[in-house]
Formats: C-alpha cells, structure tokens, sequence
C-alpha cells in the first residue's frame, strides 16, 4: 500500500500469514451526520472506503481473509432499506477474493435480528450466537466473541437474554434513557444500551476453546465489537463484562492481542498481562477522499499491522511472561 503509515517491514523474515482489517462501515444511502459527542459521520462516503479496500486487499494476493470487526450498516439506515442495505455492503466484502469473518455489532442488530443478520454474514450458529473460532495455520487461533450476547437489541423483545439485559441495566442505569450516561461516573459509563455482555454459556466456551489452544501450542487473538481495556477506549464503548472476560483471559498465556471497533477514534494499549489490545479507527468517520482500513502482517513473534489513512499502523511484539516480572 502506498499510503502505508508508519511501519517499514522487517527486511528478509516472510509472515506466516496476513489478513485484511476494517471496522465501523455504518453505511447508510442519507446525507452526512454527527455522532452524539458531535463527531462528523460519513453515510454515503463510507462504501467508497470498503470498496478501496478491497481493491487493495485483493491487489496484495496475499491476505488469508478479511475480519469485519462489526457494524456494516448503520442505525439510521431507514427501515424499509434495511435488508437491501446490509446485502449490498454484505456483496462488497464478497468481492474480496477470500473468505470474510464478520462480527455482529449494534448497529447491525438496529437493522436486522439475528435471525436474518446471521445468515447474511454466513456466520455458523448455534441458537443465533454469533460466537465462533478459526484457525488460519496450526500456529494461531481467531476466537471472535459475541458482545451482544447479553443484550436488549438483536434478540426479541421476550426473550430471556433481552430481559436479563433489561433488568442488569435498571440495575446499573438510573437514566430513563438506556443509551445516555448522565450521572455515571469513570467505568461505569460503560452500561447502555448500545453495550452488551457476554454470556455464561459463552464464557464456558471461551475457557474451553482457550484450554485447547493452549493444549496445541497456539497464539491466540481475540476479536470483539467492543473494546476490553479501559486503556485503549473510551469508558461508554466498552462492553458490560470486560473485566470477567479479561480475568478468564488472563488464566492462559495464549491470548496475544485483542483486536475490536465500536470506539470509532480507535486506540491501543498493553494491559499488566502484556496483551496488546488494538481498537480499530472507524471507516464511518473519513471524510471524502480519505480511509481507515489496512492489514496485519501475522509472524511468530509478533503481528504487524499496517494502516491506510486514519488507521494507525502498529507493531505488536507478544512478552513473554517473564518480561513481565
């Protein structure tokens, strides 16, 4: 890529593998908008980006796959459009000549329930969990978490995952708005409704998944919607239960990054257990003529990632846990 920022590559060591990255399409056919902190949104700009993209993925030859970190299309997409609207960003991922692993995020879920939204992204579930794991070459894992899993969108509105959302936010939002953080303090800020949790189930899954990959050898990278530090985000962008999913996390030495959208300024950060955590700055927010997408050069040793546009490029070196002592 031309346009690269930042890195040079390491002169002579070839990566086991390299992926395409993106995140926070949130395309919508209406006219340019703000965020709720007045931030410029880009509707209609935004699909030039993927399509960028995905010329330039596909000009590498290279890249395994695409990973989707969530939120193609965005909430204020008129209803009627919907389904049309998420199958038309949907058929541009399909241009990429590989396969595409897409998150669910909630601007997916505004649009479609799971059970239309999970097809569509070709995402294999059980009971409308879009939870599911990967393993590109022997050496690495792709673990992509579900962080609506616990929520009040997406699910229909009696089902026992949307009521246990419900009453977890009566609990902890004093607000009659669900989506407003007034009079949260610090992290708590994180509990609204465009949040979510990840469930018992899923958390079962996580350890036992994690438990194998260990068992195998393999370096492991985590991928949700929403962030899982605090350090790399922004409080109200993280999801309800980061602080349980990154305690059971922490049990293993596998996990070498997590990568997540949602938050669209980006952000990065190293937590006490020297995994990396990479949120990816959001294609919604380029105004014309510029990008936010790129690719992860994946080694042993580390993952590069290589940015276009506002999307930062960093070099991920994994610790060992002895640099951490």
């Amino acid at each position: 890529m031309g346009s690269t920022n930042g890195l040079v590559a390491a002169k002579g060591k070839q990566p086991l593998f390299s992926f395409g990255l993106i995140s926070d399409v949130q395309y919508a056919d209406i006219p340019d908008g703000r965020s709720f902190l007045g931030v410029p949104r880009y509707y209609r700009h935004s699909i030039l980006v993927l399509q960028r993209a995905v010329k330039e993925w596909n000009a590498n030859k290279k890249h395994k796959f695409v990973i989707n970190l969530g939120d193609i299309v965005d909430g204020y997409c008129p209803k009627d459009q919907s389904l049309s609207t998420v199958k038309k960003i949907v058929d541009e991922f399909e241009m990429f000549n590989g396969p595409v692993y897409h998150l669910i995020g909630n601007h997916c879920l505004y649009n479609l329930p799971r059970s239309k939204l999970l097809p569509l992204l070709k995402i294999q579930s059980f009971g409308s969990h879009a939870y599911y794991d990967f393993s590109p070459v022997p050496e690495y894992r792709f673990v992509v978490l579900d962080g609506y899993d616990i929520s009040a969108i997406g699910w229909p509105q009696d089902h026992p995952k949307t009521l246990e959302a419900l009453k977890f936010l009566r609990q902890k939002n004093p607000n009659d708005d669900k989506n407003s953080p007034t009079g949260l303090v610090g992290l708590e800020r994180r509990f609204l409704m465009f949040n979510g949790a990840v469930g018992k189930e899923q958390m079962e899954w996580l350890s036992s998944v994690l438990q194998e990959a260990t068992k195998l050898e393999q370096k492991v990278v985590i991928c949700c919607h929403m962030p899982l530090d605090p350090v790399a985000s922004s409080n109200e962008a993280l999801l309800w239960n980061y602080d349980e999913v990154m305690n059971l996390i922490h049990r293993y030495t596998c996990v070498k990054l997590c990568l997540s959208g949602h938050d669209h300024k980006g952000g990065y950060s190293i937590d006490s257990h020297g995994i990396h955590h990479r949120v990816i700055e959001a294609a919604l927010e380029c105004p014309a003529g510029t990008d936010a997408f790129g690719y992860a050069e994946v080694f042993d040793d580390r993952i590069s990632l290589y940015g276009t546009g506002r999307m930062l490029s960093t070099d991920i070196y994994f610790h060992s846990s002895a640099d951490l002592r």
